[in-house]
């Protein structure tokens, strides 16, 4: 029930985001799942809120979230006019840090992730889901790392992996991660890390094998099509609106009446 409720709220909010409730004047704060959280679980909100506000993921409120929070006029597009299919395809925003999963030009789900670091960095490039695999086994980088079982609380994997088919690169996927406090950063060896609720509730479950996946930053992602902005619309003019006058009606046989 709780998964239920929790899935129906990220729900409403990206769409909430993306087609804003229109509210005027002084009081106006958007949707959001972080005001009544507090330490760790309020970080992963505010994440959240970010990546549906096409926002750079830092899990403080800094001057443009806040922005976004309170401004009305503040608004999130996402212009595709390119996309690889019709169908289901997901971008990963090196810039922003976030997974942004699409079907055709309309965004289903936005989160937040972890990258790779700058020594290890996330490769760019349009990708496709080439595997999938629930509580996989970690190999440990070829000798880099101690290999972890599938059970194994220290796998860094999570319970989810989705290895990624990427021209000229091989190891790299879109997973879990037991490190929740390190996504919205440039941190990993280079795969893609998600909240595990998130990848195993929501990304997990409707991807296939053979998905387009592209990844870039901002610039990378605009020259192939993808905007993923926040930007700030003039307020439309409120019209006044004239209450109907009710008029009194009398039948022809009232009027004779003295």
């Amino acid at each position: 029930m709780v998964k239920r409720l929790k899935r129906l709220n990220i729900f409403m909010l990206l769409l909430l985001l993306i087609f804003p409730v229109t509210v005027r004047g002084e009081g106006y704060i958007r949707p959001n799942n972080f005001m009544d959280k507090s330490g760790a679980e309020k970080v992963a909100e505010i994440k959240r809120f970010q990546a549906l506000s096409n926002l750079m993921v830092t899990g403080g409120i800094n001057d443009m979230t806040y922005k976004v929070l309170y401004g009305p006029n503040m608004v999130v597009k996402d212009v595709i006019t390119n996309p690889p299919t019709s169908g289901e395809w997901i971008v990963i925003n090196k810039t922003k840090k976030t997974l942004t999963y699409y079907n055709g030009t309309s965004p289903m789900y936005k989160f937040p992730v972890a990258i790779g670091s700058s020594a290890t960095p996330t490769p760019s490039a349009k990708a496709k889901i080439a595997n999938k695999h629930v509580n996989p086994a970690w190999g440990g980088m070829n000798g880099k790392y101690q290999p972890k079982a599938a059970d194994d609380p220290n796998n860094p994997l999570g319970e989810r992996w989705m290895g990624l088919s990427i021209p000229g690169h091989s190891g790299y996927g879109i997973h879990g991660t037991i490190k929740p406090g390190q996504i919205g950063q440039a941190v990993s060896n280079g795969c893609i890390r998600m909240f595990n609720y998130d990848i195993e509730t929501f990304i997990f479950p409707r991807v296939k094998v053979g998905m387009p996946v592209w990844m870039g930053t901002d610039e990378e992602l605009e020259s192939w099509g993808v905007s993923q902005i926040v930007v700030e619309e003039a307020p439309q003019p409120v019209e006044a609106v004239q209450e109907p006058v009710e008029v009194e009606t009398f039948q022809p046989a009232e009027l004779l009446e003295f």
